[in-house]
């Protein structure tokens, strides 16, 4: 046998070997996984502005505003709840007000404790709302060292309600952060303000 024709077999073997490798092997499937039925409806994002806007009181006190900017990408939103945090040491005086994102919007909750640096605030409407606007408004002063930096981010518990579903349609939440421009003195220790909680 010549070395051209050993050749020839061996590659036939390996060729061979190779498809019934190919037609034995079991096949997968090919799977098309659904994303869980509340996550296909989540498609509302909120957003803090991080550029606040200064004011001055008629008492002279400097305070800044910040808007909550939501979008609802097709959602019909019925409520907002904000679960948020603030750095107690930096900014203080803290308010949450309705914005115009809502017509005739009915405040469900509204809880600010100043001294832990927390706000629960939540509002919502008769019917759903599609679109983008501002759902509230932030007010605070600044107290912190000039130049520092500081956030108000969102907590975990910060949900969106729409006429599609009776879960959150929340799909992402992104935190202001800016720079303290003015240092106020520290106010004396208050109680903790805001409307006894409501459900949502």
């Amino acid at each position: 046998m010549s070395t051209r024709t050993l050749i020839l077999i061996i590659i036939l073997l390996g060729v061979t070997a190779l498809l019934l490798y190919i037609a034995l092997a079991p096949k997968k499937d090919k799977v098309t996984k659904e994303l869980p039925a509340a996550a296909r409806y989540m498609k509302t994002t909120l957003a803090i502005s991080s550029s606040p806007t200064a004011a001055t009181s008629a008492a002279g006190a400097e305070s800044f505003s910040t808007n909550v900017e939501i979008s609802t990408g097709g959602n019909k939103v019925t409520a907002v709840q904000l679960e948020l945090s603030f750095d107690p040491d930096k900014l203080t005086d803290l308010k949450v007000e309705p914005g115009p994102f809502f017509t005739n919007s009915i405040e469900l909750r509204n809880e600010v404790d100043n001294q832990k640096g927390t706000v629960s605030y939540a509002l919502g409407s008769q019917s759903g709302v599609s679109g983008q606007g501002v759902v509230a408004t932030l007010t605070f002063r600044e107290i912190g060292k000039v130049g520092d930096l500081t956030k108000i981010e969102f907590l975990p518990k910060t949900q969106v309600t729409s006429e599609e579903t009776d879960q959150s349609v929340l799909k992402s939440a992104t935190p202001a952060a800016f720079k303290i421009e003015t240092s106020a003195t520290p106010p004396a220790p208050q109680a903790e303000t805001g409307s006894p909680a409501a459900g949502f």
